[in-house]
Parts: C-alpha cells; structure tokens; sequence
C-alpha cells in the first residue's frame, strides 16, 4: 500500500522533488507541481538539462547517472534527502524508478514516494506480465513470444513477418553496480534481429500492428483512478514507430476507462501511470505499453484540466483531491520532433499535410516552449545542438 499521509504539512508548504529533469516529463512535473502551488526541486544527470533552467525550480542538484552507478546514485540521493528534507519524490525515468524502490529503506525515512511494494513495481516494469494482466480484463495486445535466445527470436519473426517489434522482457535489469535499459526496437529483417538480440539476450518479439497510437494516462490509487487523460496521436518521430510529436485529447469510451482501470489494478500499480495503446480498424484498442512514472507528453495534463502529477501528490499528503477528467481537444507538440516530421513530409512531397501540420493550433501546449519559462527551450537547443556536435565528431 502507498505511504500515505506521513509528509506532514498541508499542500501550500509542500516540497516535491522531481527526479531526471535532464527529460521533459520531468520539466512537465515541475511546471504541473509549481502551478499548483508545491515549491519544486529538481536533480539531474547533466548540466544541459532543460527541468533545471526552469524558472519553476526553486533548488537543483546533480546526481551520478543510475545505470552506470546504482550505489553512487543512491548514496547522493539519500544524502540530498537527509539534508534538504522534501516531502514528495517523483522519480522521472524507469532507471530511477527501479533504484528508488529498490532501496526504499534508505528514502522513506525522509520522504513519500507513494510506491507499492517492489515486487508490483517489477510486475509494472515486466511486458509479459502486461499481456497476462490485459487479457484477463478484456484488452487485447499484439502477438508475441517471449524468446530465451537467437533462435527463438528468429522463429518468432518468421511467423510474424517482418518487421518485428523487439522488446526487453523488463524495461529495466540490474548489471554489475549499474543498470541496462531495454528500448523497443522496430527489427526491419534478420540481420538486423541478429544484431539486436545480441543486445537484448532474452526478449520478447511482438507482431508489428500497424493503426492509431493512443495514450491513456492518469493517476491510480486504492480508490481507483483519481485523475485519467486520454490522448489520440497525430504524428510521431520517427513516423513508422516513434514517440508523439503532436497529439489531441479525446473523451474515451466508458469500456476503456474501466479496463485500463482494472488492468493497474492487475498489475498492482499505484501512482503515475500511462498506458499506450494502439486503436484498430474495427475501433478496438490493443495495449503496448505500460509506463508507471512520468511520461514524455505529460503537460497535456494540466492544459486539459486533470494536473495528474499535483492530483497524486496532494493523494500522498493526505488530502482528498477531487478526480479530475481531461477535457478533450487540447494539443500537445514537442517542438523539434514535430519540426523533423514535418521536414519528412515536405521529403515526400506531401505539400498539404506539411502546410496542415504547421499551421498553429489553438489550445495547444508545448513540451518546452512556455512564453513565462523560456529557459528550458533554450535548455532544448543546447541540448540538441551538443547532440549534433558529438555525432559529428564520431563520424
């Protein structure tokens, strides 16, 4: 159960301390939590993270990168804590997420963080347990296999056609004092499975569906869901199998909100959570993905009138928030994404579905740009051109 109750005093002296800033879910957290009147911090990996030039951050920290030093990570993180007590922490990326709840011992004598036990948060970072827990409530999900070695990878894809979805069996897995993310990978032909499951060892080969993304997200408590939004996809990067760029929120059927409802339930999740879907020809949704913590487009949230980051945090501090539903035609863009996408089309010539795309949009908030914070979009173009520096000089 969720450790509720204990952070003390009421929401206006609350302090949140939101984890990986150096991504924008976190930038989302801190902006969502400010406005709703939390005092906010911030840790991050690298210097050039967009969350920490945050006009909204009121204190900041760099901490060692998890997967290449769990103990150091860890050390750090109790060591802030000890000294600068919050009252809420929001871990920002699955790597966090792991370490936090793994050494819980050495956190929740100084903060909340709301986690159900560690066994449930591998079961939420576990895609097979995912499969298991959506069919038992009537959400479809891909065909996939879980495959132990090459071979079995490649018999999979074979079956499947390619190209194949690869997946690790769980999204993180400790090794040595570090920690090895598993990203899904769009397998193209074999060469390319070889090559993958070199990295991957065990995984999990899905059938590619091909349909509408969709996102549903919100907050789960013993309760139930406190606060939901639901998102239909307009464009991703990279287009065949990338993450949103732009997307609308939509009012979801009422079959759909019981069944993600009773799959967090499945899982034994408890907090943030999204879940991603793909939405086919018939109208029937099938599940792909479970994130339990913050996630890339989470600023719709609040722009559609369901703050799921604050929601959770008044849940932890006691209080009785009221559930929150996001309204539907709010816009989401990730600024640069949503720029390569649109380069991409213009490629292909399709002139109009260019000119569609960049036409500004009412109602529409961004990942980085806010008129009142302008530092962590300039955070963004640091970040990116660095990225194009170090590509160039290992090229």
């Amino acid at each position: 159960m969720a450790d509720r109750g204990r952070a003390g005093p009421g929401r206006a002296a609350a302090r949140v301390l939101v984890t990986d800033a150096q991504d924008r879910p976190a930038l989302a957290a801190i902006r969502c939590l400010h406005e709703s009147g939390y005092r906010v911090s911030a840790t991050a990996s690298r210097r050039v993270a967009p969350g920490l030039w945050s006009r909204h951050c009121a204190q900041t920290w760099m901490l060692p990168n998890p997967s290449v030093g769990v103990d150091a990570f860890i050390e750090r993180l109790e060591g802030v804590l000890r000294e600068d007590r919050h009252d809420v922490l929001l871990p920002g990326t699955d790597e966090t997420l792991y370490v936090a709840s793994l050494h819980r011992d050495r956190l929740t004598p100084y903060v909340a963080m709301g986690l159900p036990d560690h066994e449930r948060v591998e079961r939420a970072q576990d895609k097979a347990c995912l499969s298991t827990e959506a069919e038992k409530v009537g959400l479809a999900t891909p065909e996939g296999r879980v495959c132990a070695g090459l071979e079995d990878a490649l018999d999979a894809a074979r079956a499947f056609g390619f190209p194949v979805l690869m997946k690790g069996v769980h999204t993180v897995v400790k090794a040595a004092d570090g920690l090895v993310r598993y990203p899904t990978r769009l397998v193209a032909d074999e060469s390319q499975l070889r090559e993958e499951q070199r990295r991957f060892g065990p995984c999990i080969v899905q059938r590619h569906q091909t349909g509408n993304l969709m996102s549903f997200a919100g907050v789960a408590t013993e309760r139930g869901l406190l606060g939901s939004v639901a998102s239909r996809y307009r464009r991703t990067w990279p287009p065949s199998a990338g993450q949103a760029s732009f997307l609308e929120t939509i009012t979801p059927p009422a079959a759909m909100t019981e069944r993600v409802a009773a799959l967090v339930a499945g899982i034994g999740w408890r907090g943030l959570f999204q879940l991603q879907l793909i939405e086919r020809s018939d109208g029937t949704a099938m599940a792909i993905d479970f994130n339990p913590r913050l996630y890339g487009s989470m600023s719709i949230a609040r722009a559609a009138g369901a703050p799921i980051a604050s929601l959770w945090c008044a849940w932890l501090l006691g209080e009785d928030p009221v559930p929150a539903t996001a309204r539907a035609g709010v816009h989401y863009r990730m600024e640069d994404m949503d720029a390569r996408h649109i380069l991409w089309q213009l490629r292909g010539r399709d002139y109009r579905g260019a000119a569609v795309a960049a036409l500004p949009r009412r109602h529409t908030t961004h990942a980085y740009f806010r008129t009142r914070d302008p530092m962590p979009l300039i955070g963004r173009g640091v970040e990116l051109a660095q990225a194009r520096w170090a590509r160039r000089r290992a090229g």
